[in-house]
C-alpha cells in the first residue's frame, strides 16, 4: 500500500516490432508507425579539403570559386574528389573499403603507392595516407568498394546554459559531459529501470530509449499509467531539445521493465520476475546497472529475503544495483526493508540541494531513511539530490499527474520528491563511469562513489554526496573494493514467482 503522496507530484503504445532503417528506428506499434532518431556515435566532422561546398555532380565548389566536375560513378567521397582538383598534391588519410575480404590490401596499397597503415577485417577496410591526386586511380580499382575521408571525430558538447534543474550540477555530472580529459554522457551503457513502465512517446526519451518489457501480466501493457517510471528514466537519460531538462547520463540506453499497475502497486513476486528478466537478458542488452526505486512493505533480513538474493545474484554477475533508502526518516526500522537493506547494493538517501549547485546550502531531507539495518549495516551508502526534482511527465492522465496537477511543469514535466528520485541520479552517474571504464565491477563502483563523495552541511552519518568528477578521476587510478568480508544471502539462486507474502511499493514523500 502507498504510505504517502509524491512530493510536487500522450500515452505510448505497445511495440510489435523494432527495425533499424538508415540511422533511425521505426517503431511499429499496434496503432501507428513513426521514426525515432537514434543517439548514435559522435558525428564525423567531414571537413572539406578547402573552404568550399559541394552542390552536386557539377555544382559549384568553393576554393577558387569555379566549378569542379564531380563524377557520381567514381567510388570516392565528393570531398575527396573536390580536393583532388583543388589540392592534388596534398596528402590525406583515407579509409578504403574492399569489395571482398579476399581482395589483397597490400595490392591495393601498392597500386596507390602507399603502405597499409591499419586494417579492419570486420568491415573489409584499410587505412592509407595518399596524395589527393591518387583518388581517381583508387576509385576505379576493381578491388575497391569505396574511398572515404578518415575524418576527425567531433563529440557533441552538451550545453548547460538553458538548464532549469540543478541536480546534475550538484553531483557535477554536467562537468563530466564536457570534460576536456574524460568526457562522458553514458554512451554505450544500458541501465535497467524496474518500475511502472515508461511513456515511449515522450520527446525527451525517444532518442536514447531502447526497450520496454512487461513482466506482470495484470498490468495494462507497457504504458506508464502511474507516472513513476517515466519520471525516473528522464532523470537518467532524458534530453530536452531546448536543453532545459537533461538526465545525468543523457546518452545512456534504458531498458524499462514494468512490474506495477496504474496505482504503482506490485508484489514481491513481480519484482523477482523483473530481476530475473534483467539477469537473463543482461548480456543481450549490455545491462550494467539496475535502478530500484522501491522497497518491500515487509521488513526482513537480507540473509533470508528472496529479493536480496536476486539483487545479489545480479551484483555478483557484474550488474550494479542501485536502491532507494526509503522515506521513513529516522524511524527505528527505516532501513530494514529489502532491497535497500542489503549490504551489497548501493543504497541512496535523498539530499535537498535547495535548487542550487553549491554545497553550502545542502541538507539531508527529513524523510530520507537512515540508520542501521537489522543486520547491523549502516545505510544509506551515499546520498544524491531527491527533493523537488523536475523530470519527464508520463501523461496528463497518469495517476501522479491527476493526484497533483499543480506539480506539472512546462506542460510535459512533473516535480516529485523522495529517495526514489535520488536513486536514478546515482544510476546515471554509474553510467558515466562505465562509459570510460567499462571494466569496473559493482564493488569497485560502490567503493568509488562512497570514497570520493563530498561532505555537506549538517551531515549526520558517513553517507557522502556523490561527486561524478572526483569519482571519474579516481577511476583511472588506484582502486579499492567495497563489501569485503560481507556474507552473501543464503539463497543466491532463488526461485521466482512464488513469493506472494509482501508487496513492493514506490517510495514517496510529502514536500
Amino acid at each position: 500500500m502507498n504510505n504517502g503522496k509524491h512530493d510536487e507530484s500522450t500515452k505510448g503504445t505497445a511495440f510489435d516490432s523494432i527495425r533499424e532503417t538508415r540511422g533511425s528506428l521505426t517503431l511499429r506499434t499496434k496503432t501507428q508507425r513513426r521514426p525515432v532518431l537514434l543517439a548514435g556515435p559522435p558525428v564525423l566532422a567531414l571537413a572539406a579539403m578547402g573552404p568550399g561546398r559541394i552542390a552536386g555532380a557539377n555544382g559549384p565548389a568553393g576554393g577558387a570559386g569555379g566549378k569542379v566536375p564531380l563524377d557520381p560513378t567514381l567510388r570516392v567521397h565528393p570531398y575527396l574528389q573536390y580536393g583532388a582538383h583543388s589540392e592534388p598534391g596534398r596528402r590525406v588519410r583515407v579509409i578504403v573499403q574492399k569489395v571482398s575480404r579476399g581482395a589483397s590490401s597490400q595490392a591495393i596499397a601498392q597500386a596507390a603507392g602507399a603502405p597499409v597503415l591499419e586494417e579492419f577485417p570486420f568491415v573489409k577496410s584499410l587505412v592509407l595516407e595518399v596524395p589527393l591526386q591518387a583518388m581517381d586511380a583508387l576509385g576505379r580499382n576493381p578491388n575497391v568498394h569505396y574511398v572515404s575521408y578518415d575524418a576527425p571525430v567531433q563529440p557533441h558538447a552538451i550545453s548547460e546554459a538553458a538548464l532549469k534543474t540543478t541536480y546534475t550540477r550538484t553531483v557535477r555530472a554536467s562537468s563530466v559531459w564536457n570534460s576536456a580529459t574524460l568526457p562522458a554522457t553514458g554512451r554505450g551503457v544500458t541501465v535497467a529501470v524496474i518500475d511502472t513502465g515508461v511513456n515511449t512517446d515522450h520527446p525527451d526519451l525517444a532518442g536514447n530509449y531502447l526497450l520496454s518489457v512487461v513482466v506482470n501480466p495484470t498490468t495494462n501493457g507497457v504504458l506508464d499509467d502511474y507516472g513513476h517510471g517515466t519520471h525516473l528514466i528522464g532523470m537518467i537519460t532524458g534530453r530536452d531539445l531546448l536543453g532545459r531538462y537533461l538526465g545525468v547520463a543523457p546518452q545512456a540506453r534504458v531498458v524499462s521493465v514494468k512490474i506495477a499497475d496504474k496505482k504503482g502497486m506490485a508484489r514481491c513476486a513481480d519484482l523477482l520476475r523483473g530481476l530475473q528478466w534483467v539477469y537473463n537478458q543482461r548480456a543481450t542488452y549490455g545491462i550494467r546497472v539496475v535502478n530500484l526505486s522501491l522497497s518491500s512493505a515487509t521488513a526482513e533480513s537480507y540473509t533470508t529475503s528472496p529479493v536480496a538474493a536476486a539483487v545479489e545474484q545480479l551484483w555478483l554477475n557484474g550488474v550494479a544495483v542501485v536502491a532507494a533508502a526509503g522515506n521513513r526518516g529516522t524511524a527505528a526500522d527505516a532501513c530494514w526493508y529489502p532491497p535497500g537493506n542489503d549490504p551489497f547494493v548501493i543504497t541512496v538517501g535523498a539530499l535537498d540541494d535547495n535548487l542550487t549547485a553549491t554545497l553550502a546550502d545542502n541538507t539531508l531531507c527529513a524523510f530520507s531513511g537512515r540508520g542501521p539495518t537489522q543486520d547491523g549495516y549502516a545505510k544509506p551508502d551515499v546520498v544524491a539530490p531527491g527533493r523537488r526534482i523536475v523530470s519527464t511527465l508520463a501523461s496528463p492522465t497518469a495517476t501522479l499527474a491527476l493526484e497533483s496537477p499543480d506539480r506539472i511543469v512546462d506542460g510535459n514535466y512533473l516535480r516529485l520528491s523522495g529517495t526514489s528520485m535520488a536513486a536514478p541520479v546515482v544510476a546515471g552517474t554509474i553510467a558515466l563511469l562505465l562509459e570510460r571504464y567499462p571494466g569496473l565491477t559493482p564493488d569497485q563502483l560502490k567503493w568509488l562513489l562512497m570514497t570520493t563523495g563530498a561532505r555537506y552541511t549538517g551531515q549526520p552519518d558517513k553517507a557522502n554526496l556523490i561527486d561524478a568528477v572526483a569519482a571519474m578521476k579516481q577511476a583511472g587510478g588506484r582502486l579499492g573494493t567495497a563489501n569485503r568480508g560481507v556474507v552473501p544471502n543464503s539463497g543466491i539462486d532463488p526461485t521466482t514467482g512464488t513469493v506472494l507474502w509482501g508487496q513492493a511499493y514506490w517510495d514517496q514523500a510529502y514536500w
